[in-house]
């Protein structure tokens, strides 16, 4: 049986497996009943024992306990289904969870794992289902609450993963990665002192924890933190060299601090460590065109929308780049049939209008209008970008004049973690004579 290679191998049944903000896999835990506390104060006496033959007798003793603890086929289905998830077999795992299950239909711990492989399979509603009976049958497992905030995150439902995550931390204090996990939800609710603290709590109990160093540099970038931002990105890459997130928050930070060599060696590090990741190349291309290095921001434009080709940014900045090296024409009309192919978005969200107006369907003024918002913040970077994307076609056409009035309100309006306030600030520059 599976217990037998665990007990001669002396390990824990099942290492937790972590990712950026990844579900949690638990150990299985049997002291919640009389049995279980006898079983894991035998596997402590196993532990302790080095003679082969009194080793052999103590395991026939655990074997039977683990028969009566989980019911022995449920268990060794449980054990290969981890086994199999490590390997990546997800849909072998997914099926030895769900025997585990029909085996013995209390099995909580099997419902939580299930529910890992069912998120990581992309089947939310399966994912949130399992981990809510999990939580059903063992009230008090902190990893499930920890698993179903994830999965209640990852459906846009914010406020039942922070209760969720929340949730978790009552039950488990020290619980580093739940602290991250709200953390994450706070800053998608634009909380970001709530997750500045639950980033430096989860940091407190798991020091090593490079990916919420990553997002705490992350939060302070966006409070205007430049200083606390740099040294939480260079933190996460000291103890993880190859978190490409945290070489790509340097590039940023760098780039908002007039660091532009160095922000090019950060955002090039980034793309060697994931050559996939469109957005990294997007910003590439963002400081290469803030610095009049046209061909190669069109380049880098491209590679992103080769990678995702959903990325409405890099459409809008592939116009512009295409535009300063003399391809108005083909330019609009590569930016019309996107518009008119577009698969994300709606007709008439604030990006169709910034390629509507880009193209030349709409005016000035009625861009200009289009900004206005109940939400005042939205608003706000809403006004930053369209005075960005104004003054930018003012100048393609030569309107120098009526460009730098843009440019100057794009950055009046502070919004100093968006591009377009960094590349209006470079284009008043080189208006000026001070590139």
């Amino acid at each position: 049986m599976a217990l037998v290679a665990f007990l001669l191998n002396g390990s824990k049944l099942h290492q937790a497996d972590e990712t950026q903000a990844g579900i949690k896999r638990i150990p299985l835990r049997m002291s919640n009943s009389l049995t279980g506390r006898f079983y894991c104060a035998l596997l402590r006496l196993f532990l302790a024992i080095s003679t082969p033959m009194n080793r052999l007798l103590l395991i026939s003793l655990l074997l039977i306990m683990a028969g009566r603890a989980f019911g022995d086929r449920a268990f060794d289905y449980y054990i290969s289904g981890i086994n199999r998830e490590d390997r990546g077999d997800l849909d072998g795992a997914l099926a030895d969870y769900t025997k585990a299950i029909e085996l013995k239909p209390d099995h909580a711990f099997a419902y939580n794992n299930r529910g890992v492989v069912k998120k990581a399979k992309g089947d939310l509603d399966g994912a949130l289902a399992d981990e809510t009976r999990a939580i059903e049958l063992s009230p008090n497992l902190p990893e499930a609450w920890y698993n179903r905030g994830f999965v209640k995150h990852a459906r846009g439902d914010l406020d039942g993963a922070l209760a969720d995550e929340t949730r978790a931390i009552e039950l488990k204090p020290d619980f580093a990665q739940a602290w991250y996990n709200r953390g994450l939800v706070e800053h998608a609710k634009s909380n970001l002192d709530g997750a500045l603290l639950d980033y430096t709590k989860a940091i407190e109990f798991k020091p090593d924890y490079a990916i919420a160093y990553n997002s705490r540099g992350d939060a302070k970038h966006t409070k205007g933190d430049l200083e606390g931002a740099l040294a939480d990105f260079n933190k996460a890459i000291e103890i993880k060299p190859g978190l490409s997130q945290a070489w790509y928050g340097c590039g940023v930070v760098k780039q908002a601090k007039g660091d532009a060599e160095g922000a090019l060696a950060a955002y090039t590090q980034a793309i060697e460590l994931d050559p996939k990741a469109a957005t990294v190349y997007h910003s590439r291309g963002c400081l290469r065109y803030d610095n009049h290095q046209f061909a190669d921001a069109l380049a880098d434009f491209r590679k992103a929308i080769e990678l995702d080709d959903s990325l409405d940014y890099s459409h809008f900045r592939l116009w512009l780049a295409r535009a300063r090296v003399g391809e108005i024409k083909p330019a609009t009309k590569e930016l019309r049939g996107y518009l008119a192919s577009r698969k994300t978005g709606r007709p008439n969200d604030w990006e169709a209008t910034v390629m509507r107006f880009l193209s030349g369907q709409i005016s000035d003024d009625t861009f200009f209008k289009a900004t206005v918002n109940n939400d005042k913040t939205k608003e706000a970077g809403q006004e930053c970008e369209a005075y960005f994307y104004a003054g930018s076609k003012r100048l393609i056409e030569g309107g120098k004049t009526t460009a730098a009035i843009y440019f100057q309100k794009c950055v009046e309006t502070g919004k100093k973690d968006f591009m377009e306030y960094k590349s209006a600030a470079a284009e008043l520059k080189f208006l000026r004579g001070t590139p």
